[in-house]
């Protein structure tokens, strides 16, 4: 806040303590409306800077417990490609998308082809709202193998989700369908598709984001 300035008050105004307020009580009411207005300020401000998509954060009662397992066992091995993406997956099934970037990176830096992994590495980005990471990580997924399913579908949310682009997310779940003709999903990509083309289409059977995070993640 800039340095207080004095008011100098028009001709004839009336000053406030001659309405009989007494001045420790204007400055009582003064320090409550303060309070006040910062409240409602952080309040709205905090809400304004949530990602653009999470997922829930419940974490596991023994997730410290299995944390501390793997650390352990990576002290020894450094490089136990196995036990780097298992703390990945421990991490984004607990929600902590940061440090699963992180641990799939980690793994990552061992085997660069494995698109599982990246593809996950991905996800954890989109989880944590930043879409232009993630979109990154699935091209990356998708120069390996043009036909992964989970990361064509997963490139499909965050094309309509966070870039606001309904062409590119048609375009790869479109793609996604034609490669993948047993895709076990696929009624449900269907829906989304005729959703995009405005069919109409029930109501209930309109995925939510929280569907789509949920198929987000390569099941093992």
């Amino acid at each position: 806040m800039g340095k207080s300035q004095r008011n100098i008050e028009a001709p004839g105004a009336r000053s406030v303590t001659s309405w009989g307020i007494a001045p420790a009580m204007l400055v009582l009411i003064g320090a409550v409306c303060v309070a006040l207005g910062l409240g409602v300020g952080y309040y709205f401000g905090r809400q304004s800077v949530q990602p653009a998509a999470t997922a829930p954060t419940t974490q596991s009662p023994s997730f410290s417990e299995d944390e501390a397992r793997l650390r352990g066992a990576l002290i020894s091995n450094p490089n136990d490609l196995e036990v780097l993406i298992q703390l990945g997956n421990l991490c984004y099934d607990n929600g902590k998308f940061q440090d699963a970037v992180e641990w799939y990176g980690r793994a990552l830096a061992i085997d660069p082809k494995n698109v599982n992994v990246r593809t996950d590495r991905g996800t954890s980005y989109w989880n944590l709202g930043q879409a232009d990471p993630a979109i990154a990580e699935f091209r990356k997924s998708l120069e390996l193998n043009p036909s992964h399913a989970q990361t064509l579908y997963n490139l499909g949310v965050v094309y309509l989700n966070g870039k606001n682009d309904p062409q590119e997310a048609r375009k790869t779940w479109e793609t996604l369908l034609a490669t993948n003709p047993n895709y076990p999903e696929r009624a449900k990509v269907q829906e989304q598709l005729a959703s995009l083309s405005g069919q109409s289409q029930p109501k209930s059977t309109s995925p939510s984001m929280q569907e789509m995070l949920e198929r987000m993640k390569n099941r093992r």
